[in-house]
């Protein structure tokens, strides 16, 4: 049972961590729809009901499951990672190990960088690759910098973003951008408890090669992040929970920033921002937001989580929009694994665009090793998942299933 209850912790570890600019680019929390973007892009109604479908994962697309093999060294969950054409590239939050499985799944080595020298990390608040240039980005928020280093672990270099005075700027999540760029996120204070001072234009687009740092001119007056806290008096302890549902993702080489404070989903590519989508009727009522970000983008189609920002309800999101970009018609549609039998979990469906890198059209999922379990053990898997469940233990990593849209 240790891999599970290694999950559960992991879960919580996440869940916890989980200027100006030109007029004309400025997009507020409170513009009309017609300001915010023109009126051809295609809309989400998020409280509209859209025909609903439940469509095999298989019948649109080349199902794959790499089996990551269990090492010492890279016991895993489900962070960011990164799927090529000949590597596996992802971290563990409670080691800070930084892991390297060759493509088919097999262990190829890790590195461990922590320490409190000025190349060392303290921690791995986030991490990102750049596959380009062969460098590992690491997000350390103690230090406020991010620490370069290549794929065998050798220091490289230290991007400074906040100085120890406290002036500069408090960065929450990075993200890929380009082979010369990184986008930052701050969410400090966001979610909160209390009325606490937030950052309305959080955005940052930071160098990679000199930590110079630099605001979009994206304005947000009321910000919206994925997080639950709360206070329980019986115990005198502060709880905290989340939906893992980043108003970040990067698809298709590019960037999405799908902020829950605004209407307009921009594409932000080569330093420019594009309106892309627009979404229609945010909130449920005055306290629950609905949050919706895209998942996948085809030729054709976006694919978007949603879901309603409420603790009383089940938090994760369960249906997806299928939405066509051409015309704007929209389907409801829950995409099932056909090798998962069991109408509950047929497709232990997680957002996480902002969590992994896969090539274009890829979409990607792990399956704990303990649930392919007790999915076997209740006759609820068949196919190539069945045999792959029949060789694991709790103890092992994770499955990943990489789906390629056809």
């Amino acid at each position: 049972m240790m891999m599970k209850k290694f999950y559960l912790i992991l879960t919580c570890v996440a869940l916890c961590a989980c200027g100006g600019g030109n007029k004309q680019q400025k997009a507020s929390a409170h513009e009309s729809e017609s300001t915010q973007a023109p009126l051809s892009l295609p809309v989400l109604d998020l409280q509209k009901k859209y025909p609903q479908k439940i469509i095999n994962l298989q019948d649109i697309a080349d199902v794959e499951y790499i089996v990551l093999e269990s090492h010492n060294e890279a016991l895993i969950s489900a962070p960011y990672t990164v799927v090529t054409d000949s590597m596996i590239i992802t971290y563990s939050p409670l080691e800070d190990n930084v892991i390297f499985f060759q493509r088919d799944g097999k262990f190829s080595h890790s590195f461990n960088r922590k320490g409190q020298s000025g190349e060392e990390y303290t921690m791995v608040s986030d991490m990102r690759v750049n596959i380009a240039t062969k460098e590992i980005y690491i997000n350390d928020n103690r230090k406020g910098c991010v620490q370069v280093y290549t794929y065998n672990g050798e220091y490289i270099r230290t991007l400074k973003i906040r100085n120890g005075s406290g002036n500069g700027y408090m960065i929450g999540s990075i993200y890929n951008c380009n082979k010369s760029n990184l986008l930052a996120e701050d969410w400090y204070n966001v979610d909160e408890m209390k009325e606490q001072s937030t950052n309305h234009q959080p955005y940052y687009r930071i160098s990679t090669s000199d930590g110079s740092i630099s605001r979009l001119p994206l304005f947000i007056e009321k910000r919206i992040r994925d997080g639950f806290k709360w206070y329980d008096e019986e115990s005198d302890t502060f709880g905290s929970m989340g939906v893992c549902l980043s108003p970040v993702a990067y698809i298709n080489d590019e960037l999405i920033i799908a902020d829950f404070g605004l209407d307009t989903v921009y594409s932000y590519k080569e330093n420019l921002l594009t309106p892309i989508a627009i979404r229609k009727n945010r909130m449920k009522s005055e306290d629950v937001p609905i949050i919706a970000g895209i998942e996948a983008i085809t030729d054709k189609y976006y694919l978007w989580y949603a879901c309603e920002k409420d603790i009383k309800k089940t938090i994760w999101p369960d249906w997806t929009y299928l939405q066509d970009r051409r015309t704007g018609k929209c389907i409801q549609t829950k995409l099932v694994d056909k090798n998962i039998t069991d109408k509950k979990h047929r497709f232990r469906s997680r957002p996480s665009a902002n969590g992994y890198t896969v090539p274009k059209h890829h979409i990607m999922q792990y399956y704990p090793a303990y649930v392919l379990i007790e999915l076997l053990e209740e006759g609820k898997l068949q196919g190539e998942l069945k045999e792959i469940a029949s060789k694991l233990t709790e103890e092992d990593n994770p499955v990943i299933m990489l789906a390629k849209f056809k």
